[in-house]
């Protein structure tokens, strides 16, 4: 008779996207063991056929009902001193504590009602749809984001798309600049974000939503203001920053007044020739996807 495997539990919570770059290495361990999830972000988890179950971080009895006489461990790489020191990516982070012998990269999973409303969304539509998440996923107390696009150049970057006949979905949270001749989807229906991630193509600047593209091997265009690649994001990503990184840690820049008269084209954030090169690219790009997709 074999011997019962005990129950992981791992903790991780805070930023949507920390969560879902984490879901590949926690997915990976519940493979070879009963995993039990809690999370500030449940629905990185749903649907996920590994994970025994996945549990809301303020549900008052976790100790009793999740933690007791389980195995437990926190996941939070960002406490790691190494992760500031070091050139380290934070794939490679969760690795080694989780005990993985390689990285393993976002995962995330559809159910199938999720994936015929995905369908139906565009049935019957033949305008080129676009996601875009110009600013930072996590906006609290009009924080000026180093990861956020000016708001000039977000609208000058629609408006260009606009021009050329493509129909843009601005993913947003509520208290965000609203961008003019866009569609809002808010980031309160994330799931139905990252379900529409999974077929439409996507301009993210470095936030959540790139991570799910590429949980669902898609290829995003992201727009890095002022953070690298090597740390937090995919080699497979098209990945666009025009200026250098400020030393290892980014400066929170005032990138971003609420207050700007958006008429202008641009500001001095991205010259208007890089803001004009990101567009070309994206179109390229988009053109690549729908050769495949035929």
């Amino acid at each position: 008779m074999t011997k019962k495997q005990e129950i992981l539990v791992i903790r991780i919570d805070w930023w949507l996207g920390r969560v879902v770059a984490m879901s590949g290495a926690i997915t990976e361990v519940a493979k070879n063991r009963p995993v039990k999830v809690i999370t500030s972000r449940p629905l990185v988890f749903w649907w996920n056929p590994y994970i025994v179950s996945v549990h809301w971080l303020e549900d008052r009895r976790l100790f009793e009902d999740v933690i007791k006489w389980n195995d437990y461990i926190e996941i939070e790489p960002y406490t790691k001193p190494k992760f500031f020191n070091d050139w380290v990516n934070r794939l490679e982070i969760i690795k080694d504590e989780l005990w993985l012998d390689k990285v393993y990269e976002p995962c995330l999973f559809l159910a199938e009602h999720e994936k015929h409303s995905n369908y139906l969304w565009c049935q019957g539509c033949n305008s080129k749809k676009i996601l875009f998440q110009p600013f930072w996923s996590m906006w609290y107390n009009n924080d000026k984001s180093y990861r956020s696009l000016y708001v000039k150049d977000a609208q000058y970057i629609a408006d260009e798309l606009i021009k050329k006949w493509y129909e843009i979905y601005v993913v947003e949270r509520e208290d965000q600049p609203r961008l003019k001749w866009c569609e809002a989807i808010t980031t309160t229906d994330m799931r139905r974000v990252v379900s529409l991630a999974d077929r439409y193509p996507v301009i993210w600047v470095d936030s959540s939503m790139h991570h799910c593209a590429k949980a669902f091997w898609k290829q995003a265009l992201v727009i890095r203001a002022w953070t690298d690649v090597e740390r937090y994001g995919y080699e497979s990503h098209v990945n666009m920053r025009e200026k250098e990184m400020v030393a290892h840690t980014p400066l929170r820049l005032n990138m971003n007044d609420f207050n700007y008269d958006i008429s202008n084209q641009y500001t001095n954030q991205f010259s208007k020739e890089f803001l004009d090169k990101v567009v070309d690219i994206f179109i390229q790009m988009y053109n690549r996807n729908e050769r495949n997709n035929k």
